[in-house]
């Protein structure tokens, strides 16, 4: 029996562990946050887990050894997961028509750049005189804040602002009395219904308002789901850990675990709550929002089975919509149901936010 090399059997070692990793990341469009959530955890870095297979595959393949098989095959098992994540279309100019509805989504992270909270007037006039140039027919914002005594009067002003003359606001809590923290829909178009997504345990997660557009009744939805609510010592910690002091090492990885974890789990529980009313949905569908969660996890998947990311559709590379220091989270979306065609999908670098801001042209079929 030909005995292999120990150098050459290390790399075969780490080789295996690394498929496996990759596997296990995969597996978590299936796999439920709440039965393992090591699964979920794993998608979180399913590029790089990508990555690090795609160059043992060409490592082997170089050398022309039989072990490129081992990274090959199980890229191949999760080609599903992998055109999720990447998409390779080629460019194509599009022309915006009169029937076309644009559409933005929008994480503002409360126009902030503090820890206050505290509006930053530069930051917000920058992000308002953006979406207003924009011309959008719907804007859909997350973590939008303002402070005043007559408490609704900044969201009015924005309306009119952004040419927009409908509005629906729901506080993520509930609204201290001179300021607003919460989810917010800006449309053109008449709203003739709303409502907001919410359960004991959980804040406020999601709005919708039933729109008339072209005298047929959509409805929209914008969603926020739980982030994960790491600190910037525990992101620092993910990006360059200390290895010196074990007891610490240990201690802080089972804290990021254990918010990971929960985080996942009541993410899976708000889905499946935003999956009952699409269920009961009587209308077409427009949703979008921040899920701070990857498409390799297993709510993206959840929701994918009844609508269509635009991304698919129109997207192209990775289209990173994390504006943070880890540089290839795609967390924001606008899903349609099958009664629209998505024409156009643009990821905007604005700098503005911890977030990207994900417009759409969409028409009906």
């Amino acid at each position: 029996m030909r005995k292999v090399p120990i150098f050459k059997g290390f790399i075969v070692l780490i080789n295996v562990l690394a498929a496996l990793f990759l596997a296990m990341s995969q597996l978590a469009t299936f796999v439920p946050p709440s039965q393992y959530a090591i699964f979920s955890v794993l998608s979180l870095v399913y590029p790089i887990l990508l990555v690090i297979n795609l160059s043992f595959f060409l490592f082997w393949f170089v050398v022309r050894s039989k072990y490129w098989l081992i990274s090959l095959i199980v890229i191949i098992l999760g080609m599903n997961n992998l055109m999720d994540n990447f998409q390779f279309q080629l460019k194509r100019d599009y022309a915006e028509k009169e029937k076309d509805i644009k559409f933005i989504t929008y994480n503002v992270r409360l126009f902030s750049t503090d820890k206050t909270g505290k509006d930053s007037m530069i930051l917000k006039n920058n992000i308002v005189s953006f979406l207003a140039s924009e011309q959008a027919g719907i804007i859909c914002l997350q973590e939008y804040h303002s402070m005043d005594r007559n408490v609704y009067l900044p969201l009015l002003e924005l309306s009119t602002t952004l040419n927009l003359k409908t509005y629906y606001y729901e506080s993520y809590y509930n609204p201290r009395y001179d300021q607003l923290s919460g989810l917010v829909i800006f449309s053109k178009y008449e709203a003739v219904n709303k409502g907001k997504l919410k359960f004991p345990g959980s804040r406020t997660f999601g709005i919708y308002t039933d729109l008339v557009i072209d005298k047929d009744t959509v409805r929209l939805f914008n969603i926020h789901l739980a982030s994960i609510r790491l600190q910037e010592s525990d992101i620092g910690f993910v990006l360059s850990p200390k290895f010196t002091d074990k007891e610490e090492f240990k201690s802080h990885s089972a804290t990021i675990y254990s918010k990971l974890k929960n985080a996942f789990i009541l993410r899976e529980q708000q889905m499946n709550y935003v999956l009952q009313e699409i269920h009961n949905c009587p209308f077409p569908i427009i949703l979008s929002g921040d899920f701070n969660d990857t498409p390799s996890s297993y709510i993206y998947n959840m929701l994918s089975d009844y609508l269509t990311d635009s991304f698919i559709k129109k997207g192209n590379g990775l289209s990173r919509t994390y504006a943070g220091n880890i540089p290839y989270l795609r967390i924001d979306y606008i899903f349609t149901s099958d009664h629209f065609i998505v024409n156009q999908y643009e990821r905007e670098l604005y700098h503005y936010s911890d977030h990207f801001p994900v417009i759409t042209l969409i028409s009906k079929k």
